[in-house]
């Protein structure tokens, strides 16, 4: 479930993938409508995953994860990283 990554509680995990340069505005956009779909459909153990994502600077790609919700397990942490 996509929820506006500034609605997360402090307590939330965070993923931080970092790039090697700044993204084009054509990455930005393709990045954005990825992640949207991933965290739609995000799940663990068929329980619906509360998250949400920024993209700082343009060169970081950072998930964070509601685990009061539902938490990600080995499967669904992988499947964050593809």
């Amino acid at each position: 479930m996509l929820v506006p990554f500034d609605t997360l509680p402090d307590s939330a995990r965070i993923w931080i993938y970092q790039a090697n340069r700044t993204f084009t505005d054509a990455e930005m956009a393709e990045i954005r409508t990825d992640l949207e779909a991933f965290l739609t459909q995000w799940t663990a153990h068929g329980a619906d995953l509360k998250a949400g994502y920024e993209l700082p600077y343009s060169r970081f790609i950072v998930l964070g994860l509601d685990q009061t919700h539902a938490g990600a397990s080995g499967c669904s942490i992988d499947a964050s990283g593809g």
